[in-house]
Formats: C-alpha cells, sequence, structure tokens
C-alpha cells in the first residue's frame, strides 16, 4: 500500500510541478528516485520494483526518448537492488539480535529456575540430614511397621507419626488428626503445628464428612481458605472413622498432587489398620504368616473389587534342605520395598511366598526371571537341585481364607 500510494503521491506532485517532465528526471536531482529508494530500504527489493512499475506509468501519457527510458529504468533498478540488498543485509542482522536476546533471556531463565530449584533442594537435603531421609515408600513401609506394633489400631501414637512423616514427605506446616465414632464430635488424636480449635463450619469440612469422601480447595473451587486446604477422611463402615485435616502448606507444596500424596498415605494407614484387625484370621489358621502380609492381602483383596489389578502372589517351592535356606534368605534380601514374604514351611518343602502389590503377570515373570538369575549366580547348583516349582496367583474378589489355601496346596494342583 506505500508502494502504491507513495508512488502515485510522487507522479502527481511531478505532474503538478513539471507537467513536461513527470519523472522529473531532467531535474538537477531525480528526487521520484528516493521513492523506490526508501520503499527498498523499508521492506526490500519486490516492493521497490512494484513502485517502479508504477512510477512507470508515466510513460503512458508522456513519451520519453528510448534512450533516456533504459538509462532512468536501468538507474531505478540498480538503485532498488543496492538499498533492497541492504535492508535484507540489516533485517538479518536485527532478527539475529533478537534471536540471540531471545536465547539469552531464556537461559537466563532457566538458569534462575535452576538456582531456585537448587535452592529448594539444598533446603530439602538440609531437612533430611536434621530429620530422617523419607520417601513415599519408606513412610508406607514404617507406617506398616508401627500398626503391627499397635496390632491394627490408629491410635494416637501412630498418628503423631502420619503427621510427622507428612511434614517431611509433603511440607505439610499445621495439620489435625481425628476420631469420629458414631457421629459423635470429632477426637483429636494427634496434632502438628500451631492447631487452632476444630472449625466444624468450615465448607470444606463440612462437605467431606457429610460425602464420607475426601475434598480440597480445587475440588469445591473455592478460592480463598477459610480454615482447612483439604480435609482427608476414611470411613471403615464399622461406625469409626478417621478425619485428616491440613490448615497449612508450604508456599511450594500446595499442588494438586502433592495433596494426592496425603491422600494415599492416610488411605493406606487406615486401610491397613483395618486390615490388619481382619486379618487375625489368617493368622489363626497359619500362625507363620506375618502379620504385615496378612494385612496387605486382604486390602488388596479388598481393593480388587474396585480395580482390575490389585495384586499377585508368586510361589516358590523348594525341597527342605540347608541350600534350600540360603537360597532363601537370597530371595529376601532381594524384594523391593513394598513386597512381603511369607515362609511356609512344611515337612519336606518350603514355600516362599511372595506379594506384589499393584502388579500383573508380566511383572510376575519379571519376577521370576530376576529372581532366578540372581540366585543361579551365586547359588547355581542349588537352584537346580532344590526349586521345585512355581505359580502365579492373582488377588481376586475369592474368599481370602480359600484364596491362601489354594497357594498353599499349589504343588497338588495342576500348574
Amino acid at each position: 500500500m506505500e508502494a502504491l500510494f507513495l508512488s502515485l503521491l510522487g507522479l502527481l506532485l511531478g505532474w503538478r510541478a513539471s507537467p513536461g517532465d513527470p519523472l522529473l528526471v531532467h531535474q538537477n536531482f531525480p528526487w521520484l528516485l528516493l521513492i523506490p529508494l526508501l520503499i527498498a530500504l523499508r521492506y526490500e527489493f519486490l516492493p521497490a520494483l512494484f513502485s517502479i512499475a508504477v512510477l512507470g506509468m508515466a510513460l503512458l501519457w508522456h513519451p520519453y526518448p528510448p534512450d533516456a527510458i533504459a538509462e532512468l529504468a536501468a538507474g531505478f533498478l540498480l538503485v532498488a537492488l543496492i538499498a533492497g540488498e541492504f535492508a535484507g543485509y540489516w533485517a538479518r542482522q536485527e532478527q539475529g539480535k533478537l534471536l540471540q536476546e531471545e536465547i539469552t533471556s531464556t537461559r537466563f531463565r532457566q538458569l534462575t529456575d535452576d538456582l531456585y530449584v537448587t535452592q529448594i533442594s539444598l533446603d530439602r537435603l538440609e531437612q533430611s540430614l536434621l530429620y530422617q531421609p523419607v520417601s513415599v515408600r519408606s513412610v508406607l513401609s514404617e507406617l506398616r511397621n508401627r500398626i503391627a506394633e499397635t496390632k491394627g489400631d490408629v491410635d494416637a501414637r501412630v498418628a503423631q507419626q502420619l503427621l510427622y512423616f507428612l511434614n517431611q514427605l509433603s511440607g505439610v506446616q499445621i495439620a489435625s488428626f481425628y476420631r469420629i465414632e458414631n457421629g459423635n464430635s470429632p477426637e483429636p488424636l494427634a496434632a502438628f503445628g500451631s492447631v487452632q480449635r476444630w472449625y466444624g463450619d468450615d465448607p470444606i469440612w463440612k462437605k467431606a464428612v457429610e460425602t464420607r469422601k475426601s475434598q480440597t480447595l480445587a475440588e469445591l473451587e473455592i478460592t480463598q481458605i477459610r480454615h482447612y486446604i483439604s480435609t482427608h477422611v476414611y470411613d471403615g463402615g464399622t461406625g469409626k472413622s478417621y478425619a485428616l485435616a491440613i490448615e497449612d502448606l508450604s508456599f511450594f507444596s500446595i499442588s494438586k498432587e502433592n495433596l494426592q500424596v496425603i491422600e494415599v498415605v492416610f488411605q493406606y494407614l487406615c486401610r491397613f489398620g483395618e486390615s490388619f484387625q481382619r486379618g487375625h484370621k489368617v493368622l489363626e489358621h497359619w500362625p507363620d504368616c506375618p502379620a504385615e502380609f496378612a494385612a496387605d492381602f486382604i486390602q488388596l483383596q479388598g481393593l480388587s473389587h474396585e480395580v482390575q489389578r490389585a495384586g499377585i502372589v508368586v510361589s516358590y517351592a523348594f525341597q527342605a534342605s540347608s541350600a534350600s535356606e540360603r537360597i532363601i534368605e537370597r530371595l529376601q534380601r532381594l524384594r523391593r520395598g513394598m513386597d512381603l514374604l511369607w515362609v511356609h514351611r512344611a515337612s519336606d518343602t518350603v514355600q516362599v511366598i511372595v506379594l506384589l502389590p499393584f502388579a500383573g503377570a508380566v511383572a510376575a515373570e519379571g519376577h521370576y526371571d530376576r529372581m532366578k538369575a540372581e540366585i543361579q549366580e551365586c547359588y547355581g547348583k542349588d537352584w537346580e537341585t532344590n526349586f521345585l516349582d512355581y505359580q502365579l496367583f492373582p488377588i481376586d474378589k475369592e474368599d481370602v481364607q480359600t484364596q491362601v489355601g489354594r497357594i498353599l496346596d499349589m504343588r497338588t494342583e495342576e500348574k
């Protein structure tokens, strides 16, 4: 548009100034040459060429000598080419500078982010050096041991330990743990930080208690914190329930993922306590079964009603001998943090029953291959001589005692 209007304006002014020479080529200075020059400097060659073509329209009503036309065309084109090349070079230089500035800005921002992350990591490391380093797996394992000590009862000591772990793991600053029985007022079991009195009118608490489901600020679309950030509820259906009320988190811990971690740890603790108490039925029939194994098995068996793959059991059978004991000791050292082992001894055989939570057949086959490779590397001959068989048993909705009995009778079933 500029090339068109500037050129037409130049022709109009040239014709008004000199009707006999609209292109002003016979003047002391060819002023209309400035138009394609400026266009080329601003938009490079092609718009300048268009401007030259518009100026050339003057030849339609005012003839110039052929020699003069060729000379004019060559001069205009040469000026446009030179100015266009300079404009292109300048644009490339400017683009390079802008790109360099963007790269520098991005690197500076990344460096700032890395410095911030490093600072947070150092703070967490310093905290871990002062206290015991924790992870989700270590927290769940420690809570499981605490529940085993209390025979499945979630008491004040266990609740306090949970709040301590959540502070180390998820940045919980202020929180309370309550027990609610038969619809009575909540009984405080433990508190962490500067806890205020129980605030039953908080919308998050009310919604969580009414629905018996955990609630957060984000789920209720509440934009201002009144008292609680989230309330986590567990209802075992026996008239007794537990509630965890989070009042404050460290600023960088307030996220959906972090609240989900808190929910998982809280629900696991409550479920494990209930499952541990139910596991006494299994312990009555098989006293050598570890209490943690029975509780986790029952808990996963309950989850099998809600999820398709709650877990799987791998059962290894060996001949009873001193060599088998060495293999079993090796198997116990190779287990993962959440896996549980039960060593069941009969008259002439020994079974190693491995519980793999939330694993499927592929993971169980991989467990067998990995165990076999490790054992053969250390006790190759003992493995070949004493290993009898192994089988996989998915955890399903069947009665717990029936499932366990089928696992223990694996030698009598068809593989």
